[in-house]
């Protein structure tokens, strides 16, 4: 077994940050692992998930604002002898009561979500893939000047691993995060791969095909119509996705996660530009 040793006078910073994500679990594709045998536990990866969530194409996480001081992780163990599971926690805390807020209050208290959440420079993932989430979000106008006002959002989760760190990527509206580095790359900082000619890429008029090199993206798309998200993976048939992507003035904007070999085929009535914000991309 590893040492356990803390450090006399060392830096240990309490609560969460501001940062929170969170995602309808029926949005994750593929979940990373976590290796439960007794050699991960003595080479300290027994608590990591290793590898990211793979995303159904067109979703991505989305961010929740946290009021630093008055939220936090926590975890306890339940169950019997030899059948013990460990239940995960949080409670986030959101200052105001807003149309957005609510809504997800209305969704969330009968979903199942999962939550990333960074403690002490560290991601931790609330969720897992065999239990449901319990999410209660509960309001508070507050009764004077000053008072406490807002959701109080308490999270909880069966697992088997306590707090599990979280080293893959975030996908967000805006770019990836990648929660090994702490760091943010904003799509448009990414590679761009213009598709405006599609001599090759055309089919029946109005679709355009690629193939992912990468893991993450954007895509701008400029048309009419609804739009027809296909991906045929691991060399099978195409097979229509569900996706939030729409047009708006003629423009739809969105992140998505394909995955390497992943082949993508995008149509619309109209569609007459495609701009795609990728680390690697094949047309065909």
């Amino acid at each position: 077994m590893n040492d356990i040793i803390f450090k006399l006078g060392s830096v240990n910073p309490c609560g969460i940050s501001d940062a929170v994500f969170y995602i309808p679990k029926h949005y994750i594709r593929r979940w990373p692992t976590i290796e439960d045998d007794f050699e991960a536990l003595m080479q300290g990866r027994y608590a990591e998930y290793d590898g990211s969530f793979e995303l159904q194409p067109g979703c991505w996480w989305s961010y929740l604002y946290s009021t630093q001081g008055k939220g936090k992780i926590n975890w306890e163990y339940q169950g019997e002898t030899d059948c013990k599971v460990v239940v995960n926690k949080a409670t986030l805390s959101y200052p105001k009561l807003t149309n957005e807020v609510r809504a997800f209050a209305k969704f969330a208290s009968n979903g199942d979500f999962v939550f990333c959440i960074k403690h002490d420079g560290h991601y931790h993932i609330i969720g897992n893939r065999d239990y449901r989430a319990t999410v209660t979000p509960n309001g508070d106008s507050g009764d004077t000047a000053g008072s406490a006002k807002g959701v109080t959002i308490d999270i909880e989760c069966p697992d088997t691993t306590p707090l599990p760190t979280y080293k893959g990527v975030i996908v967000l509206a805006d770019g990836i995060l990648d929660c090994d580095t702490d760091t943010f790359q904003n799509f448009e900082d990414m590679n761009t791969n213009k598709i405006s000619d599609y001599s090759k890429q055309i089919e029946g008029g109005n679709s355009v095909r690629f193939e992912a090199g990468g893991n993450s993206g954007r895509i701008h798309i400029e048309g009419s119509g609804p739009i027809v998200m296909e991906v045929s993976v691991d060399g099978v048939t195409y097979k229509e996705v569900d996706h939030d992507i729409e047009f708006e003035n003629g423009v739809a904007i969105a992140p998505f996660q394909f995955y390497i070999g992943d082949k993508v085929r995008l149509s619309a009535t109209t569609l007459t530009k495609v701009t795609i914000n990728y680390n690697d991309l094949k047309t065909n």
